[in-house]
């Protein structure tokens, strides 16, 4: 029987994986409007818990277009899941909203050409192996379908800035000490500041990771502080993600190459979250973001081509060891 507000939030807690801190006003929200009221026996307070869960973590649908072939445009994070796995994201995603747009803007002098940037390769010239690759890629074929496309460059958080940016920082402390939790909460600190970060929510994502493969006990006490970090991972993924996507134009159907540095953090949460999901053995949708990926970004700098295939063959992570 849960009786008091503090019960409630931490039941919430172990849920959503958010601080207590962070659920306090939710909860006493929903109290004062009269969703609940206590005592709450077992069966009562867990759907009181599944409400407050799908209330803070729907995800925000900002008009993601449908239509067409899933595999040859660019599909939104609200087409892949209904909900954040972090009641934060929603937060962070109402805060941008709210600041103003800052668009991503098109590069007219750079297009992307398929047929002369992409992976039509020479087998005089190139391994065999990968030539056959490439002739077999389906994602690649679609690229190369959809003809000459529009590069676009996403905005700078810290535009005009001529100082070491706070991610810099934080890492440079962190390679320099060791310290993983003074980078955590500088992490904390830098996303708080800046939701626009999308590079600290990718930086957040890599550390939840991180942490994650320290677990090598099978136990089950272990596999559930896996699972937790995991979910952690992916929630910070989601939000960079979706921080991202704010800025990205209705029906975007342009590039957004590696070669623009403001690219790289939403490519790198983007790459993020397809890990995440393929850990947690969500095949169909880290194969819907690798695929998604590898359309905006068909140079591929990041090697996510050699993933696909193991994700469609639905191998588990830990069988293929990516590292």
């Amino acid at each position: 029987m849960i009786t008091a507000d503090a019960q409630l939030i931490a039941a919430l807690a172990e849920r959503t994986g958010l601080p207590p801190e962070a659920l306090f006003t939710p909860v006493a929200l929903a109290r004062v409007q009269g969703v609940f009221a206590y005592p709450l026996h077992d069966d009562a307070a867990e759907d009181v818990v599944r409400r407050l869960v799908e209330t803070m973590t729907r995800v925000i649908d900002f008009g993601a277009p449908a239509g067409a072939d899933p595999a040859s445009r660019y599909v939104w994070l609200p087409e892949i899941t209904t909900h954040y796995v972090s009641a934060e994201t929603r937060r962070v995603v109402i805060g941008v909203s709210s600041a103003g747009e800052m668009p991503a803007r098109r590069s007219p002098d750079d297009i992307y050409d398929p047929h002369a940037d992409g992976w039509d390769l020479d087998p005089g010239e190139y391994d065999a192996d990968l030539v056959r690759q490439a002739q077999q890629w389906s994602w690649w074929q679609r690229v190369k379908a959809a003809g000459v496309r529009e590069s676009w460059r996403m905005p700078e958080p810290y535009a005009g800035a001529d100082h070491e940016v706070p991610l810099d920082r934080a890492l440079h402390e962190r390679d320099r000490t060791g310290d993983q939790a003074t980078y955590r909460s500088a992490l904390r600190q830098i996303r708080n500041a800046t939701y626009r970060d999308i590079d600290a929510w990718a930086h957040s994502g890599h550390e939840a990771l991180a942490r994650a493969d320290t677990v090598t006990i099978r136990s089950a006490a272990a596999q559930r502080r896996r699972s937790a970090a995991l979910t952690e991972a992916l929630g910070y993924y989601q939000t960079g993600v979706a921080v991202g996507e704010l800025s990205l134009p209705a029906g975007f159907t342009g590039v957004l190459p590696w070669s623009w540095t403001q690219n790289r953090p939403f490519l790198r949460a983007r790459h993020g979250w397809a890990l995440a999901l393929w850990r947690l053995g969500d095949f169909d949708n880290a194969g819907t973001v690798l695929r998604t990926s590898l359309w905006i970004n068909p140079a591929d700098n990041q090697g996510l081509r050699d993933l696909l295939p193991l994700v469609e063959q639905r191998r588990p992570y830990e069988e293929v060891a990516i590292v």
